[in-house]
């Protein structure tokens, strides 16, 4: 059971410290030593690409719209 608190405590602490999460995780991917490397990089490359895309997007549709779009 205290084992269970503990990993509470962790999950509170990313939430309200998301910026001191995130270097954790850089910090963990860099080392390459834990299971979890793929998929906090997987999950890094993720979000680099629905940033773009969602600029791509808007974009489109401002010229979209601002050109005459029926």
């Amino acid at each position: 059971m205290p084992d269970l608190q503990e990993k509470a405590k962790g999950i509170v602490h990313s939430v309200e410290h998301p910026v001191e999460a995130a270097k954790a995780l850089e910090r963990e991917a860099e080392k390459g030593r834990s299971a979890r490397t793929p998929l906090i990089a997987l999950g890094g490359v993720a979000l680099a690409i629905s940033a773009i895309l969602v600029i791509m997007l808007a974009i489109a549709m401002t010229l979209y719209f601002v050109y005459g779009g029926k």
